[in-house]
This record gives structure tokens, C-alpha cells and sequence, in this order.
């Protein structure tokens, strides 16, 4: 009768967990797309410190043949079953460029002194892509940057797929010169 009883506790709990498939791949939250680096600060403000942290705890840039490649990237939110690809465009304003100045210190990049693409791709079935801010180690190493904070708005629009989000489409990136030249 032990048995028995035991049994079929087993099978009620078996067709308990059997009744509640499927809610956990249920489509949430909205389709949109965003930079996270916008909201790095927990979203306090769109700043992008570089380098951020200390040491060998710096992960927000890497170099690469000669290039500091900051690292930048867009990402949609929301668990959806629709997993198609999608592009954005990527660009920058003076406009946004002098406030991001005027809020955070520092002087607008030069333009001269840095590269972006002009979009990102992201593939179906992911749901966000990486691209890079890229300036040249011996440019940025010039005495004439010694000293300062240079700051550059990097945003994103268009989004061949999705909305772009409200909020965090743009992020101020500052970079601190000599910090990161100790770095290098």
C-alpha cells in the first residue's frame, strides 16, 4: 500500500510539471532596440567612462594593430520567438557631441581623430551585435590630448526591424587620455 501511495504521488507531481510546459517560452517584455553602454551607469546618465575600472579590470576598449578599439554595441530587448536579424545606423552630432560636453566636462573629439562604422548588422537569431569606436594609439598619444577628457555622442537609428528604444539610443563616450595612455 506504501508503494502504491508513492507511486502515485510521483505521477500527480509527473502530470503537475507536465501541465505548465511551455509558459517559460512565452513571448515577453517589447521588441526594442538600444546601446547598452548608454545605461552602464545603471541608467543615472548615458556617460561611458573609458577607461572604466582599473588595472587589468578595464574591459570596456582592447588594442589592436596600433588601435584603441572602444567597445560599443546595440542590443533589443524583450524575449520574443521572432528571432530575425536586423541593422542599425550608427552615427554622431556635434549637436549631441556639445551636450554631452556640456553635461559631463571635458572637449568634443576631434573628428579627424576617430572611426565608426556606418551600421551594424546583427544576424538572425541573436539579439544584439558589438561594434567599435576606433582611434589610433600614436594619434591619440599626442601631446595635445595630454591632459583631457575628449567626448564624442555615438548613436544609433533606423533599425531595419523593432523600435528603437525611447531611451538609450545615444551614449557620451569620454575618454580620459592619460588614463588610458597608462594603460596602452
Amino acid at each position: 500500500m506504501k508503494n502504491k501511495l508513492i507511486l502515485l504521488i510521483a505521477f500527480l507531481c509527473t502530470c503537475a510539471f507536465a501541465a505548465c510546459e511551455g509558459d517559460g517560452d512565452a513571448d515577453y517584455g517589447f521588441g526594442k532596440v538600444y546601446m547598452p553602454q548608454a545605461v552602464s551607469t545603471g541608467g543615472l546618465h548615458n556617460s561611458y567612462a573609458v577607461p572604466s575600472g582599473g588595472g587589468d579590470y578595464t574591459y570596456n576598449f582592447r588594442v589592436e594593430n596600433g588601435t584603441v578599439r572602444i567597445i560599443l554595441g546595440v542590443i533589443r530587448s524583450g524575449k520574443l520567438s521572432d528571432k530575425k536579424g536586423y541593422t542599425v545606423d550608427v552615427y554622431t552630432s556635434a549637436e549631441d557631441t556639445a551636450a554631452a560636453v556640456s553635461a559631463f566636462g571635458g572637449e568634443a573629439m576631434p573628428e579627424g581623430l576617430y572611426s565608426l562604422p556606418s551600421t551594424v548588422v546583427v544576424p538572425d537569431g541573436k539579439t544584439g551585435g558589438t561594434f567599435y569606436l576606433d582611434i589610433p594609439v600614436l594619434a591619440i598619444s599626442r601631446s595635445e590630448y595630454a591632459g583631457k577628457k575628449l567626448v564624442l555622442s555615438v548613436g544609433i537609428r533606423n533599425p531595419s526591424a523593432y523600435e528603437l528604444s525611447d531611451a538609450a539610443t545615444k551614449t557620451a563616450v569620454i575618454v580620459n587620455v592619460d588614463a588610458l595612455k597608462a594603460l596602452l
